[in-house]
């Protein structure tokens, strides 16, 4: 079972990530931004697992990286990173076929 005692410190650090205000977060996820504030300090003791996910989705991360969930170790922003690697590998070195295939 993954350690859950950071997430609200994971998804403080997913919304600094996005460069945007927490004001523009609140409103993506359809909360107020007091709710949100609440939530990510602790005030607000244990939020709506709905209302978690959708201010998680705003944030531009998914659930199972909030949670540490072994599938899914990589972070929105990591994932983004890998694309624009595989994609520019895919540029660069096409793929080659270990057996070609024969051409009659």
């Amino acid at each position: 079972m993954p350690d859950l005692a950071d997430w609200r410190e994971r998804l403080r650090g997913a919304i600094r990530r996005t460069g945007r205000r927490q004001n523009a977060i609140a409103e993506e996820a359809g909360v107020s931004p007091d709710t949100l504030s609440r939530i990510l300090m602790g005030g607000h003791a244990n939020p709506r697992f709905e209302t978690v996910v959708a201010i998680v989705h705003a944030a531009g991360e998914s659930v199972g990286w909030l949670l540490r969930e072994p599938q899914a170790p990589l972070s929105g922003s990591d994932m983004f990173m890998m694309r624009e690697i595989v994609d520019f590998l895919d540029s660069h070195f096409p793929a080659q076929r270990k057996h070609p295939v024969s051409r009659r």
